[in-house]
């Protein structure tokens, strides 16, 4: 293959990365592909010698760089708001994020009166929302449990189930047909006991 092509192919690439990064709604991954394709991008670009280019896709390593740190080092302080239905900043919650909701929880409709909420806060910000219905066995059976892109780190929802342990219950299960979830509920220690079908256990955590 001609050096030229290869170039253009390697070129091509870099600037892939970058858009999809765009797309991201995990803010942390939006960085870290964005460096990863402004990297590739600037190799392009200096090995044909568009240094304006060059100069542009440094820079966008540099910030995203600087964000990415940043990100690490926000000190998080959560604390929990538990309550029943949709009153107030739970409807507040869902309507303000409703296209973000469906895009992980397509299945979602609503949150009804009588479901059992929890707002996770970081500070004064409300960084996301779980609910459901807990059963007379302390089954906590969720609809939803979204998380505001910002704070789409994992250290939310470990935090959540800890402390909705430490209330009374003693497993969660939660049944969704969205794949892109799947991966956040490993790594906070679901396990898929069925097709579309997870579970946490929380005794532990009393």
């Amino acid at each position: 293959m001609e050096t030229r092509i290869l170039l253009e192919i390697i070129g091509y690439i870099g600037s892939a990365l970058v858009v999809i990064s765009m797309m991201m709604t995990s803010v942390l991954r939006l960085r870290v592909v964005n460096i990863l394709g402004s990297a590739i991008a600037l190799c392009y670009a200096i090995a044909v010698k568009a240094y304006p280019v060059a100069a542009l896709n440094a820079f966008l390593i540099a910030v995203n760089v600087v964000k990415t740190v940043q990100l690490f080092r926000v000190e998080k302080s959560y604390h929990l708001i538990q309550s029943k239905g949709t009153a107030g900043l739970p409807q507040y919650l869902v309507q303000k994020y409703n296209k973000d909701i469906l895009n992980f929880f397509p299945d979602f409709k609503k949150i009804d009166d009588d479901d059992d909420v929890f707002i996770l806060m970081n500070g004064d910000a409300a960084t996301g929302i779980t609910a459901g219905k807990i059963d007379k066995n302390k089954i906590f059976n969720v609809k939803i449990d979204y998380t505001t892109p910002a704070y789409r780190d994992n250290s939310a929802g470990l935090y959540l189930y800890k402390e909705i342990g430490k209330r009374g219950c003693k497993r969660v299960v939660f049944e969704t047909s969205a794949r892109n979830h799947e991966a956040y509920m490993y790594k906070i220690g679901f396990v898929k006991i069925s097709r579309g079908k997870y579970v946490k256990e929380l005794i532990e955590n009393l």
